[in-house]
């Protein structure tokens, strides 16, 4: 494979062809210092086998951090921390580049309560704040943040330095014509827009000498009008090459004005950040790396195969699968948790403030996440009733730890919600983790039962230790006058293909579930309206998701109702606005997607017959939550039986 082949990057010699890319996790303290959560998250990538480990973004002043427990570099006092955080993961066989970032405008103010700066006074739109402009006085003091963080990197015994020079953060808002307006020698021609990177680079090869290897991460295009576009990434890959870094980082898009691209989110178009890498490295001679969205073995290796990097980077691809490389190496691809690019457990928990995780990898930063430990007491008959992701993950777990689990599905398929949850368009890469559960479940020893609906006179009758009920949800149908009468899908009945809807259609219900079965719907054609009873709809959705489905919608015509509640079905739909009671022309279809509610007659029936201490409800059919959740849920059972 020429993946595993090994790479020689400047003075460094790499293992093989993967590199472990930047994501923010949380993991720091609120100043920044390295924790023990940090150094095993990073130790579990290490043992799994990558080549280079590139740090989460490490900022190199207080005013440059953009979440609460970032990871900091600002101050000599972060060494020590640095060095213990990078010692074990050498010692592991991997190598460390430590990544250096100011956000600039794209800081968060509310965290650190200090004045955005950037080039020039124009606002990110995602955080709302002008920033202001650096006076030319003060442009060595910002120079010398990132220059005395490189040393720090250097001192706590990095193999490399990566710098960040794309994305839309500090150095890019000087390069880029669209957030740079300045009129001294920093600004204006494409030579004074660059000098500000340019000086960091050869002010941090003063400093520390020729030998430290530098990488540098770009973006090829912002997507921005008037902004850097790919012949100004050329130019400057080019100049980088002459100033000897030793490799570029080629990605995509600015966070402000297109951070769905940067972050190569669901919706939009995979494989063109190693497009652009492709034409990157046509023009230079130093190693080139692809990043974005390479989450299997076989798309890294058609990367490297084709010409169109000489490494790859995997970010949240090693969040869902520690042990992307070790599995891809030893015949086992099957059998890693793809990631599917939906942020949900990420990127999405670590905004709303809660713990970075991942939607399929329950145990995300935790001691076990390499390798299920065995119970002290194995052998437990274990029967659980429902192949959701709640049941599927309490399945494996609680085998792998060595007891005999049956699973009883009243259904022909494993998957639960997730199947129809894969339906709508882009969505189809969140069917991965049934492919998973398919291949690891015969392997661990788990007995799956599939058109079997048990009932609480069966399960009184086996001889089980445990029994799991994860018997899902219900769909919500609101009381409304003349609903019934008239006849309803639900949207999980649309997205399964059981039902099929007429040409005009009425979705019930703005939520998540509502908004992706009108973007389905409308796809193929059908007029669509949806009526959601909230100011807003697509509340649950991540931000970058929410965006461009929203424009996908509103380019097919789809009409949305806010603030807006159905109150009657008849000749009409008759709804209540803000401005009083309206008509709505009847629909073809109506679509109800107001929601989900546990279903407890199952659990209720056999505890009245079996001991309450055997018995488990988790996932939907305890509270109808995530996917996250459900299968955080169903690991921490496994590990509890």
């Amino acid at each position: 494979m020429e993946l595993t082949k090994p790479i020689k990057i400047g003075n460094l010699n790499l293992k093989n062809r993967v590199v472990m890319a930047p994501v923010k996790t949380g993991y720091a303290t609120l100043e920044g210092q390295v924790t023990e959560e940090l150094i095993q998250y990073y130790g579990n990538r290490a043992k799994g086998g990558v080549g280079l480990i590139v740090l989460e973004s490490a900022y190199v002043d207080l005013s440059g951090k953009e979440i609460p427990r970032q990871l900091g570099i600002y101050d000599d006092s972060m060494v020590e921390g640095l060095r213990r955080l990078i010692t074990p993961l050498q010692e592991a066989g991997s190598k460390v580049a430590v990544y250096i970032n100011h956000a600039g405008r794209i800081a968060n103010p509310m965290v650190t309560k200090l004045p955005l700066i950037a080039p020039s006074p124009i606002a990110c739109p995602t955080i709302g704040v002008e920033p202001q402009g650096i006076p030319h006085e003060d442009i060595k003091k910002w120079q010398n943040a990132y220059v005395k963080a490189a040393v720090r990197a250097y001192e706590a015994g990095a193999d490399a330095l990566e710098i960040q020079f794309g994305h839309g953060y500090l150095i890019h808002q000087f390069l880029s014509p669209h957030t740079n307006k300045r009129e001294d020698g920093y600004g204006g021609s494409f030579e004074n827009r660059i000098r500000f990177g340019i000086e960091i680079l050869d002010e941090i090869k003063k400093e520390i000498g020729v030998d430290f290897l530098i990488i540098v991460r770009i973006s090829a295009d912002e997507f921005v009008p008037g902004g850097w576009a790919l012949e100004d990434a050329i130019r400057l890959a080019k100049i980088l090459e002459d100033k000897g870094v030793a490799a570029i980082d080629v990605s995509l898009g600015s966070s402000c004005e297109s951070g769905a691209i940067t972050l190569q989110t669901l919706g939009t178009q995979k494989g063109l950040a190693w497009e652009f890498a492709s034409k990157i490295k046509e023009q230079v001679n130093i190693p080139v790396i692809a990043v974005g969205r390479i989450n299997t073995p076989e798309l890294a290796e058609e990367i490297l195969v084709s010409g169109k990097a000489d490494l790859v980077a995997l970010g949240r691809p090693l969040v869902a699968d520690p042990l992307f490389v070790e599995k891809a190496t030893t015949g086992r691809s099957k059998e890693i948790r793809r990631c599917a690019a939906c942020h949900q457990g990420c990127l999405d928990e670590l905004r709303a403030g809660r713990r970075f995780g991942c939607n399929f990898n329950p145990s995300v930063g935790k001691e076990e996440e390499i390798e299920i430990q065995k119970a002290s007491q194995p052998g437990k008959k274990v029967f659980i009733i429902g192949a959701g992701l709640a049941g599927l993950e309490s399945a494996y777990t609680a085998a792998a730890r060595g007891h005999k689990v049956y699973i009883y599905e009243e259904k022909g398929e494993i998957g639960g919600q997730v199947l129809p949850g894969s339906v709508p368009p882009h969505k189809e890469e969140l069917k991965s983790i049934v492919e998973y559960y398919k291949e690891v479940l015969p392997k661990v020893g788990v007995t799956l039962n599939l058109n079997h609906k048990a009932t609480a006179e069966e399960i009184a009758k086996w001889e089980s230790d445990e029994v799991v009920l994860a018997t899902g949800g219900q769909p919500i149908v609101p009381p409304i006058p003349g609903l019934k009468e008239y006849g309803f899908l639900t949207a999980v009945e649309i997205l399964r293909g059981e039902k099929q809807a007429g040409d005009k259609v009425a979705i019930i219900g703005g939520g998540l579930i509502g908004m992706e079965t009108a973007d389905y719907l409308s796809e193929q054609g059908k007029k669509v309206i949806v009526i959601e009873l909230l100011e807003e709809v697509a509340r649950d959705m991540g931000a970058f998701e929410k965006i461009l489905i929203m424009k996908r919608l509103k380019e097919r015509g789809v009409e949305i109702y806010v603030k807006t509640r159905l109150k009657e079905v008849g000749k009409v739909l008759l709804v209540d606005t803000p401005e009083g009671e309206k008509e709505l022309p009847l629909p073809d279809t109506i679509v109800l997607a107001v929601g989900l509610k546990p279903d407890p007659s199952l659990y209720e029936e056999v505890s009245k017959i079996l001991p309450q201490e055997k018995l488990h409800v988790i996932g939907d059919a305890k509270e109808v939550r995530k996917i996250v959740h459900a299968i955080s849920e169903g690991r921490n059972l496994g590990l509890s039986l």
